[in-house]
């Protein structure tokens, strides 16, 4: 069914912008930590560094999705938010098994190979299709938070639901074939092109909404993290490698910078939700003139 693992892997690097080549002042190879077992054989993390970015995510997407479940007062669009922070976490802790765990080759091939010569290559397909997936996805259910905030769509209807999870469905199917049958042009559209248009119709949305504009700070802020972070991982990986050094960007190169800041734009766009759906609190204003005694003064 595979070819074989060099392909994918190929696919994987070209996804992540780590991929080495000839003049680059990035690795060629990440940070490896390996623990000896006592027959002779040892298990080894790559990229170490993005395993405590992953676990952050992890959490960052369980909590926020439960804060939002418990805001206060009418929320029409609460579901998607919930959903979509849920995915988030979900996304990255893919992410994590799949630069930390399944990069160490030799051990998992060893590991599989009892069982069949294309478990590696499946386990590795299965494992990137629900990373760059759900990248794909979240940007969407961001779209879809923004249409049901507007009422362009409406968030109780099942209709709405549906179109919705068909949308994740031919997206996780496009990215299955792009990844098998080695499309070119999948990354463009399915990572950057989704996630660019999904998130500005987010942004257009917003910015249609009296209530929120007093938590658009937060929003902007965000937006100006996750920009850094894919810069940091596309267009400037060789001035971030250049400027740490060949020993720290092993740790914190580009792919680090993403995964960090990835976090902390979440976080940001959470703070935002969280602020633009508080209930306003109903002021009573105490006057100092005794309305009985002087009726004629109201």
């Amino acid at each position: 069914m595979f070819q074989n693992c060099k392909k994918l892997l190929r696919f994987e690097n070209f996804i992540y912008g780590n991929g080495p080549s000839g003049n680059s002042s990035c690795p060629s190879t990440p940070a490896k930590w390996c623990v000896n077992d006592y027959d002779g054989s040892s298990f080894c993390i790559e990229n170490p560094a993005l395993l405590p970015t992953c676990i952050l995510a992890l959490l960052i997407g369980l909590y926020c999705s439960k804060r939002i479940h418990l805001l206060p007062g009418k929320f029409p669009s609460r579901y998607y938010y919930q959903l979509t922070f849920f995915l988030y976490g979900i996304m990255m802790t893919s992410a994590g098994i799949l630069h930390c765990f399944l990069d160490d080759k030799q051990k998992l091939s060893t590991t599989l190979q009892s069982t069949n010569g294309n478990s590696m290559d499946f386990i590795q397909l299965v494992v990137t299709v629900i990373d760059v997936g759900l990248t794909s996805n979240i940007a969407v259910s961001f779209m879809f938070c923004g249409l049901c905030d507007i009422k362009f769509l409406n968030p109780q209807s099942v209709v709405t639901r549906c179109l919705l999870f068909l949308s994740y469905l031919i997206v996780f199917l496009l990215w299955t074939l792009g990844l098998i049958n080695q499309w070119n042009w999948i990354f463009n559209v399915l990572y950057l092109g989704i996630v660019a248009v999904c998130c500005f119709i987010f942004l257009l949305t917003q910015l249609c909404l009296k209530k929120s504009r007093r938590a658009l700070p937060a929003l902007f802020v965000g937006g100006l993290y996750g920009a850094l972070g894919l810069l940091a991982t596309t267009y400037g990986a060789e001035h971030v490698c250049t400027s740490e050094g060949p020993f720290w960007s092993q740790y914190f190169g580009p792919e680090f910078i993403w995964f960090l800041f990835s976090d902390i734009s979440v976080a940001f766009v959470f703070i935002y939700v969280a602020r633009a759906n508080q209930e306003e609190k109903t002021v009573i204003q105490k006057y100092p003139i005794d309305i009985e005694a002087l009726p004629e003064k109201f």
